[in-house]
């Protein structure tokens, strides 16, 4: 058995995510990993990840990254490759299963994350991105700029009833609806007003629908995904931006929040229309 230990590099943070969700994204590149998430935790302050390989043969690799008492993260790997004797493999296996339980008591297990619900859809579109989770919210990079996914605040919001079919969706209601959200928040400027998204499958019978509203250096993409039998569900993705009101700063970024509304509502509409 084998023990490597490192000490991360806070200092080299210059990213959306802090290094330790960089190297929790590097870990389970690393191979075939078990992890209790598939992104960091921002309130962890210690967390294992599991790469058991073949069952029988191959190096197995355990590794635990915690936060010491100075503010500081280390990182130690433990490492198997089983012996080729029974007797020697045996007593290795139970040394190695002892140590795998000590682990899992220690960092203890996380609460499933539905599919459906803003982390699940967030990582479902993460596309290999490193992202860390912050409370409700799931943090990324995408190119300059940090992007956050979250469920919106229902209780602070209009009731919007939102048509599921795209056939019964009609313009002067989404016209209402924007006209609704606007006298919401007079300080709000729309570089996109509310809209009915284009079809994404052949087809395609439900409706997504989208906006993009801002306030002084921040930017929200709302994105409302209706559902069968049950509300909708509405999704913010937002970054900050330095770019004047209608500038082409502002309209590249625009572009970017819609590409990753419309990946989104890609995947809940492949879930809803099997």
């Amino acid at each position: 058995m084998t023990l490597q230990r490192w000490t991360l590099d806070l200092k080299r943070n210059s990213g959306c995510v802090s290094p330790q969700a960089d190297w929790w994204h590097w870990q389970q590149l690393a191979g075939s990993a078990t992890a209790s998430s598939p992104v960091w935790n921002a309130r962890w302050r210690r967390q294992a990840i599991f790469q058991e390989g073949n069952e029988s043969a191959g190096t197995k690799k355990m590794t635990l990254i915690a936060q010491t008492a100075d503010g500081a993260w280390t990182a130690m790997t433990w490492g198997w490759t089983p012996s080729n004797r029974p007797g020697t493999r045996a007593w290795e296996q139970n040394r190695w299963d002892r140590l795998k339980q000590a682990l899992q008591e220690m960092t203890g297990n996380e609460d499933a994350i539905s599919s459906q619900s803003a982390l699940g859809l967030g990582y479902r579109n993460l596309r290999n991105r490193t992202a860390e989770q912050s409370g409700n919210a799931l943090i990324w990079q995408e190119g300059k700029l940090c992007m956050r996914i979250m469920a919106a605040d229902k209780s602070a919001e209009p009731d919007i009833p939102l048509p599921y079919a795209r056939e019964d969706s009609r313009l002067e209601q989404r016209a209402a609806i924007q006209v609704k959200m606007a006298r919401g928040d007079a300080s709000l400027a729309w570089p996109a007003a509310f809209h009915l998204m284009l079809p994404i499958l052949p087809h395609q019978r439900s409706a997504t629908y989208a906006a993009v509203a801002r306030s002084n250096l921040h930017i929200t993409g709302h994105l409302w995904l209706p559902a069968p039998t049950e509300k909708a569900v509405h999704l913010h993705i937002d970054t900050t931006l330095i770019a004047k009101q209608g500038s082409p700063e502002e309209t590249q970024i625009v572009s970017v929040l819609n590409r990753e509304m419309a990946a989104i509502a890609a995947l809940w509409v492949a879930d809803h229309e099997r």
